[in-house]
């Protein structure tokens, strides 16, 4: 019972540390605050039930990460079968770029390929390798979206620019 106890409260911790990062990183994926909540919570659930998968705990973080991207997929997945409705009160919805510093508001505009590793290694500090963990990717492969990203972003900032 004692080592439950333990593990919950490493849990905690973990969670406790990585929240913000999550939600973050679920933000740049689905682009509405509502939606990263419940990504985020989704995503803090999976995680709880699947804590004895995880073998080290000082890969917690590309672990919860890989988890809340896994749950902003299947949200994603959801959003394609869903039938639009035209409602005054969803365009009352603020956009999340008009709340944003506008260097995200760029970032959140890319592909999602390059926004996602932009997000964990500039806004959440992520390393090459946790980044790699997190989403199942090459080290090499995360470098090159990191400087196709900031090739892309830098056009796109200079094509405004030019506007």
């Amino acid at each position: 019972m004692e080592a439950k106890r333990a593990k919950d409260e490493l849990f905690v911790e973990a969670l406790t540390a990585h929240r913000d990062a999550m939600y973050r990183v679920a933000l740049t994926m689905l682009r509405s605050p509502a939606d990263a909540e419940d990504a985020v919570s989704e995503a803090t659930l999976s995680a709880y039930t699947h804590m004895n998968a995880l073998r080290r705990w000082d890969a917690v973080r590309p672990w919860l990460m890989r988890i809340t991207v896994n749950a902003c997929h299947r949200t994603l997945r959801g959003r394609k079968r869903e039938i639009p409705v035209e409602s005054e009160a969803l365009n009352d919805v603020q956009e999340a770029g008009e709340t944003e510093t506008p260097i995200w508001a760029y970032v959140g505009a890319l592909p999602e390929k390059y926004s996602v590793v932009l997000q964990m290694f500039y806004g959440e500090d992520m390393s090459l390798e946790e980044i790699g963990r997190a989403l199942r990717l090459p080290k090499g492969t995360v470098s090159s979206r990191i400087s196709r990203g900031r090739q892309e972003l830098r056009k796109r900032m200079e094509r405004e620019a030019n506007e």
